[in-house]
């Protein structure tokens, strides 16, 4: 839960300004387990707001052509869920609803990169009728011993790879499964990324708790970054890691992603994180 950022509307009636605030307006919730009905413990909270009368707060399904690269529609925009979908704001012009999150018991949902919006409508101010939209991006339990082929047109599993005890200057090999679930064949881009956080004002896949992204996006190798899939077919994908020896990470380790993105279709897309944690020597 992070990179939370800061969305303003600037509204102007007849010399008064007032600006209202969301928060968060945007924020990633990794590792979110399947079969569970949570209390995220974050509030969403508009701000600046008169007393005038109740803001109300939706949840949807975003198109897929706008949001993030890599994540997907969440499947029922009901799983983000608010216990009073009408907030009226304090005398200070704060008004906040408490998040839930429930993902249904199925392992088709593990290994899922979700994207949710949240609108938020203050009292409407003479004609106008303002709208804040706040963008969550939702990433459930990963899991490579799964049954069930996972949901989506485009399965990675697992959709996270972690790597304990990785030795420097050696070479260290993983894998991860590509699903099509589509119903046409496809051409995928494989490639290793990472996101400059200069950037984070931008909206962009961030980089998970305690881990910074990789220097340079070689330490992670592809042995292929072009797969033809038939539809219902799989395709397993190795991969090697090989960290340098005087560079280590502030915190816990090293990350990359692994984009696998549709050549057939650009609106298709999916990753995994590959997460490196260096050997600790005494």
């Amino acid at each position: 839960m992070k990179k939370i950022l800061f969305l303003i509307l600037i509204i102007s009636i007849n010399n008064y300004v007032q600006a209202a605030t969301i928060s968060p307006a945007s924020l990633c919730l990794e590792e979110f387990d399947i079969g569970l009905n949570v209390d995220l413990g974050i509030d969403f909270v508009i701000s600046n707001v008169h007393n005038v009368g109740p803001v109300k707060l939706s949840t949807q399904i975003p198109e897929i052509e706008k949001i993030l690269k890599g994540y997907s529609p969440i499947p029922d925009n009901s799983w983000l869920y608010f216990l009073n979908y009408q907030i009226v704001p304090d005398k200070n012009g704060f008004a906040r609803a408490r998040m839930f999150l429930k993902v249904p018991n199925d392992e088709k949902y593990l290994n899922q990169h979700w994207c949710v919006y949240v609108s938020a409508y203050p009292p409407k101010m003479g004609f106008l009728i303002p709208k804040l939209v706040a963008i969550y991006m939702i990433e459930t339990k990963a899991d490579s011993n799964v049954n069930k082929k996972p949901f989506g047109e485009l399965g990675v599993v697992p959709s996270r790879i972690e790597l304990e005890n990785v030795i420097p200057e050696k070479k260290r090999q993983a894998s991860f499964r590509i699903y099509n679930n589509d119903k046409t064949s496809h051409t995928y881009k494989l490639s290793v990324q990472t996101f400059d956080p200069s950037f984070y004002q931008k909206l962009q896949i961030s980089n998970a708790p305690g881990y910074e992204w990789v220097k340079y996006t070689n330490w992670v190798k592809l042995e292929k970054d072009i797969v033809e899939l038939q539809s219902g077919k799989t395709k397993d994908i190795k991969l090697n890691v090989r960290i340098p020896t005087k560079i280590q990470p502030e915190d816990d380790g090293f990350e990359a992603v692994v984009m696998v993105e549709s050549i057939t279709n650009k609106n298709i897309a999916n990753f995994t994180r590959v997460l490196i944690k260096p050997e600790i020597k005494d």
